[in-house]
């Protein structure tokens, strides 16, 4: 019985999800001007789908909501303090940084975003560390027209290598929480 009612929401789920969050935004090369001879066609590559991103990549959510890891950094001995939750001698430290704009026309708010990370070289899990130097959490509301700068420490397993997958959870009536989560891959540096 508990089959034959999970087949009959399928359908509806399907036809409430749109299947898109909204559009990966690449660095590309400038577009090729009048006067140029157009190169020889290419073959056609697949694109990766619009939620596999690479770090400097930006995604924008249907709303204008723009959010771009600009790094992953190692975290160093200096970085901790005193009081500060330091990884393990086994775990390489490390900083996702993030920035979000607000091109919405409401304010965001950012108490209602997950976030995680995993290895990406051979897997892995990951865990918080937390220091207070050079950290920006993410929390409040951040204002339309307005950007901001965020980080987000962790650590991973040195047996894991030094390959990241970030990913942003945004949980708001804007969204559509059926469609993928925006992802983005980058190396420890």
């Amino acid at each position: 019985m508990a089959a034959t009612a999970a087949a009959a929401l399928l359908p509806l789920t399907a036809a409430c999800s749109s299947g898109a969050q909204g559009t990966a935004e690449r660095d590309v090369a400038p577009q090729q001007s009048a006067t140029e001879e157009a190169p020889a066609e290419e073959p056609v590559e697949e694109k990766a789908p619009d939620t596999e991103l690479m770090v400097g990549d930006g995604f924008r959510y249907k709303d204008g909501v723009l959010l771009t890891v600009t790094g992953i950094s190692k975290l160093t001995a200096a970085d901790f303090g005193e009081f500060d939750l330091k990884p393990g001698a086994d775990k390489t430290g490390f900083r996702v940084l993030l920035d979000v704009t607000n091109d919405s026309k409401k304010p965001l708010d950012l108490d209602t975003w997950g976030v995680s990370a995993q290895g990406a070289t051979t897997g892995g899990q990951t865990e918080f560390v937390s220091t207070e130097k050079g950290s920006k959490q993410m929390t409040g509301r951040l204002a339309p027209g307005k950007k901001g700068s965020f980080t987000f420490e962790y650590a991973l397993a040195k047996k894991d290598g030094a390959e990241v997958v970030f990913t942003m959870t945004r949980v708001d009536a804007s969204v559509d929480l059926l469609a993928e989560d925006p992802h983005w891959t980058g190396t420890i540096k």
